[in-house]
């Protein structure tokens, strides 16, 4: 009986201390309280603020309990991206609303080789298309941007000065280049099946935030509040399929669009991935990632034009110089234009679309910066403590596009702590289609108009502030659209 209770005391004092060696190797970070974790601590307006003073207090790598998620955030730019460039951080964290909700269709929500399948044959498909970095192609891809900026242009110049919300009309223009690429058609800005669309997706990218909890707590989702909020989102995914069936029915397999193509490696038995179901995920990621995105950085770059005068004026100088009387500026005046550049990125580095990341998760146990990572944890990148390191950028909260100017004039185009498409092997696919779009439609809007905010004060300071989302976007504001030529006529 003595050997016994002597082996059950050695064997329970033996877990202990293989528990503790585990937990000991595990990165530091604050205790929680059961259940709900550290999350009755964490600023649910503002998630990435409370994330980056605790990288302050506990360092570059951290643990911290959401919930029933261990998670893993990390803020150092070279440990993010020795972690983001292996394989095994390029799993999506267990979550309710990826694995749940999207049920690890798409690309977003996707994994292993479905996701290495699909992310090849659209980055394929993008290329063809001239979604490239050089070469002849990238007109191609020009010439559908430059159809949104002129229409974009064309309905903010009918505002004939009254001050507005620029959002549904940027929604409109940003969005329609985005159908082009992904459906092969374009829509009225009052057609009703547009309308509802528009729609859609901006109270899903508001309502995702919301019921972001979920994700943590899933009992959450049997709450009436949450319930109906999550019931909202599946009906809202299972009748923008129905469009998308309606759309792919009438499309044929031979056009320039994402559908087509699709269509086609289904016909061909292309890969063991490719199915309906599948093809309207990645549709819908497609057009929702890519829209919402480019949409939300031009906000925040018209925003912070208008409440930088003197900046958005030098900006317009050195457009005029570079164009010479041309009216629409081309990719290839980018070169030519390193201040407005610098504008672009210093936009996407102070307010991040994607302050948190997009989440990844682990296929295994692993290490990084020195310790023991569990499989299945939640890998957070906290972009948002990247971007805004006193110690790497000084005043960091100052709009200074001078940050991405180097000594002979030139735009820094790859500063190792500015990563505003993430990185690794999920870097953003769209990341250079992004990049054209920014600019023709920046550019482009700054070439005919000086841009005004109309808010001050506090609700002026609310809308820099910004709202979170699945991305991070300015509250609404309006801005005053004036066209050149009146503003020289009046000498305003």
């Amino acid at each position: 009986m003595d050997i016994m209770v002597t082996m059950a005391i050695a064997l329970l004092i033996g877990y202990l201390l293989y528990v503790y060696s585990k937990w000991k190797s595990f990165p530091p970070g604050p205790w929680g309280l059961p259940i709900v974790g550290y999350l009755p601590w964490i600023d649910k307006d503002k998630p990435y603020i409370t994330l980056t003073e605790l990288a302050r207090r506990y360092g570059p790598i951290y643990s911290v309990s959401m919930g029933s998620v261990s998670t893993v955030v990390v803020s150092d730019a070279q440990l993010i991206k020795n972690a983001l460039s292996r394989d095994v951080f390029s799993a999506r964290a267990n979550l309710y609303l990826t694995h749940g909700i999207m049920k690890g269709y798409g690309l977003i929500a996707a994994e292993g080789e479905k996701w290495k399948e699909q992310r090849r044959f659209v980055s394929s498909f993008l290329k063809g298309l001239g979604v490239v970095k050089v070469g002849a192609k990238r007109a191609l891809m020009e010439k559908k941007i430059l159809e949104g900026v002129r229409e974009a242009v064309g309905m903010l110049s009918r505002l004939d000065g009254k001050a507005e919300d620029p959002h549904n009309i940027l929604l409109h223009s940003i969005g329609n280049v985005i159908n082009l690429v992904v459906f092969g058609k374009t829509w009225a800005y009052d057609d009703p099946q547009w309308i509802w669309l528009r729609r859609l997706l901006a109270d899903g990218i508001k309502l995702i935030g919301i019921v972001g909890p979920v994700n943590f707590l899933p009992f959450l989702r049997w709450w009436p509040g949450y319930n109906r909020l999550l019931r909202y989102l599946k009906d809202g995914k299972s009748e923008t399929h129905k469009v998308y069936k309606e759309i792919s029915d009438g499309s044929s397999t031979d056009g320039e669009h994402l559908l087509a193509n699709y269509k086609a490696a289904m016909a061909n038995s292309q890969g063991r991935h490719f199915e309906e179901k599948q093809m309207f995920h990645v549709l819908a990621d497609m057009f929702g990632a890519g829209t919402d995105t480019t949409l939300s950085t031009l906000r925040w770059f018209l925003l912070f034009m208008a409440v930088n005068p003197s900046i958005q004026s030098r900006v317009r100088e050195e457009l005029e110089k570079a164009l010479n009387g041309r009216q629409d500026p081309t990719l290839e005046d980018m070169e030519n234009l390193p201040y407005t550049m610098a504008c672009l990125f210093e936009t996407q580095r102070i307010r991040v679309i994607t302050p948190l990341g997009i989440p990844h998760g682990t296929w295994e146990e692993t290490d990084l910066g020195g310790y023991r990572i569990p499989r299945g944890a939640m890998i957070m990148v906290l972009q948002w403590a990247v971007h805004m390191d006193p110690e790497v950028w000084d005043d960091p909260e100052s709009f200074r596009p001078e940050r991405f100017i180097d000594s002979e004039g030139k735009v820094i185009k790859n500063h190792h702590n500015f990563m505003p498409f993430q990185c690794g092997k999920r870097i953003c696919l769209g990341e250079e289609m992004a990049k054209m779009m920014l600019f023709l439609f920046g550019a482009g809007i700054l070439c005919r108009f000086v841009v005004r905010v109309l808010e001050k004060g506090d609700d002026l300071q609310k809308a820099l502030e910004g709202n979170m989302g699945i991305t991070f976007s300015p509250e609404s504001h309006h801005l005053v659209f004036q066209e050149k030529t009146s503003v020289q006529a009046d000498g305003t």
